[in-house]
């Protein structure tokens, strides 16, 4: 494997969605993200005085948006972006993954609204989206970030990855990516 082939892999996802319509595009995204959901919606511990919506109902709730039920979408992506800020400060792995999973299901959400929605009131004002920026859109953004997500791993750059190989294990993110790219393209 040379340094390029994630990167690259990367840039052919990327190439490949921008010839769908953004319909299909949000629609084979979502089954790249479904099977995370799981581990998210067992979560139910209350992040906040006030929750709009649990956790589990968040989960629901996107499930529901998936099928085109009508939802609160900001509802929804207040609360998963609420799940993905507290447990990404978190240093249990296991928790760090819950974090990038519900962090990648709120940025579909974004994808699938086509617009701005709702955060939790820690983020307010904040411009950034918090799904890492080493990816050419938004799309491949949340493909880089499932990657990780999905060979069990705590986000990285691809690059820092191969500077620590006793750290990072790139080679099970490439897998991933591999695994998703047939996703995509089946």
């Amino acid at each position: 494997m040379t340094d390029t082939t994630y990167s690259e892999l990367l840039e052919t996802i990327d190439q490949f969605a921008a010839k769908l319509d953004p319909h299909e595009r949000v629609r084979r995204l979502y089954g790249l993200i479904a099977p995370l959901l799981d581990r998210v919606e067992r979560e139910d511990e209350e992040l906040s005085d006030e929750p709009v919506l649990s956790t589990p109902d968040a989960v629901r709730g996107i499930r529901e948006a998936a099928t085109g039920e009508p939802v609160d979408l900001d509802a929804v992506h207040e609360q998963l972006t609420e799940v993905g800020l507290c447990y990404s400060e978190d240093q249990d792995p296991e928790r760090h993954l819950v974090s990038q999973s519900a962090y990648a299901a709120a940025a579909w959400l974004r994808l699938l609204a086509g617009r701005k929605l709702r955060t939790t009131r820690y983020l307010e004002g904040e411009d950034e989206d918090p799904v890492p920026p080493f990816a050419p859109s938004a799309f491949t953004r949340i493909v880089d970030l499932l990657a990780w997500t999905r060979s069990d791993q705590v986000y990285v750059h691809w690059e820092d990855a191969v500077t620590y190989p006793e750290e990072f294990d790139l080679p099970a993110a490439t897998h991933e990516l591999r695994t998703m790219h047939r996703e995509l393209t089946a």
